[in-house]
């Protein structure tokens, strides 16, 4: 079967707290909605103390894929655009 991209969604997020094997998520889901989501141990793998995160998801055909990036180094963006996550 032929993998064939669809859509990506970017969404930015912030790290809660970690829970026994999983990472509590804070993630912005719309303007004002945001959503406090579990997510596996592996999720976060290789990041060290992760504040802020975008959070990337490709679907398609033959393809679902997610990914994790930590995203410190912009906190200025967050506390300007995503202002509900910094709070």
């Amino acid at each position: 079967m032929e993998k064939e991209i669809k859509e990506i969604i970017i969404l930015p997020a912030r790290f809660i707290e970690k829970r026994d094997d999983k990472y509590l998520i804070r993630v912005l889901l719309e303007k004002e909605y945001t959503q406090d989501r579990l997510f596996d141990e592996y999720s976060l793998k290789g990041m060290i103390n992760p504040k802020y995160l975008l959070i990337g998801i490709m679907t398609g055909v033959g393809v679902m894929q997610i990914n994790f990036c930590q995203a410190d180094d912009i906190e200025d963006l967050f506390k300007k655009k995503w202002k509900i996550l910094t709070n």
